[in-house]
């Protein structure tokens, strides 16, 4: 099993190559190399998590559509980038299950109990963090099951960041990579939270941030960071 390995994480898989938040893009993230994937996860109009960034569906498939106002059947019928489908959660954990680890953020507050019956129904607890930019919906993680970690996304650097992780009681802090820097970084780890940080495609700004420590790497093209990352795994 994977167990939580962001080192070089497949930001909606692998979007530079493939269709972002499609079995397409994550199964080329896995070619890539990637250590793990980053997904968005909202609920259809009929309760369905499925795979989504936007609350629309115009950016990635010129659909005048809301996630949130369509069945799962009518999200079928959607083709992102004339190539692929929206795929659902049980998809996605059941095509990283053994191979890869998974970064589920939730975008919507009522998506938490799916997403915890998913990972504990595919024993998948141990390989996954739950993010998100939304404190409530860790904090109703939590509730229902503090064995799964959460993590919580930023981007703009607040020191009010470190309370809210600790009252989440959160494993790790995403920041946009952007606010990182090398005092930062020692703050954040000296109060015991792991740093997985957001989108970065120049191999020459991952390698800096390696150097500075952080645990993982979030990028829209792992095929390009792999051989940064890799150098940096003990």
């Amino acid at each position: 099993m994977p167990g939580k390995n962001f080192l070089l994480m497949g930001h909606r898989g692998a979007p530079a190559l493939e269709p972002e938040n499609t079995l397409p893009s994550f199964l080329k993230a896995l070619e890539c190399g990637a250590t793990g994937i980053e997904f968005d996860v909202r609920l259809s109009r009929d309760g369905i998590p499925v795979i989504s960034h936007d609350e629309d569906l115009r950016r990635v498939a010129n659909a005048e559509l809301k996630v949130s106002e369509a069945t799962y059947p009518e999200l079928l019928r959607v083709s992102i980038q004339g190539k692929a489908r929206i795929p659902t959660l049980r998809e996605v954990l059941a095509l990283a299950k053994g191979r890869l680890s998974v970064d589920i953020e939730l975008k919507v507050v009522g998506a938490e109990r799916e997403v915890v019956d998913a990972l504990r129904e595919l024993d998948m607890v141990d390989d996954a963090i739950v993010t998100s930019f939304i404190p409530e919906a860790l904090r109703r993680v939590r509730e229902l099951d503090q064995s799964v970690g959460v993590g919580v996304l930023l981007e703009e650097w607040d020191d009010e960041y470190l309370e809210i992780a600790s009252s989440l009681k959160a494993e790790a802090i995403l920041p946009y990579y952007e606010v990182l820097d090398r005092e930062l970084v020692s703050k954040i780890k000296t109060r015991g939270y792991k740093i997985i940080t957001w989108t970065v495609d120049d191999p020459k700004i991952a390698e800096k941030l390696y150097d500075m420590g952080v645990e993982g790497i979030g990028t829209n093209n792992p095929c390009n960071l792999k051989p940064v990352a890799f150098k940096r795994r003990l």
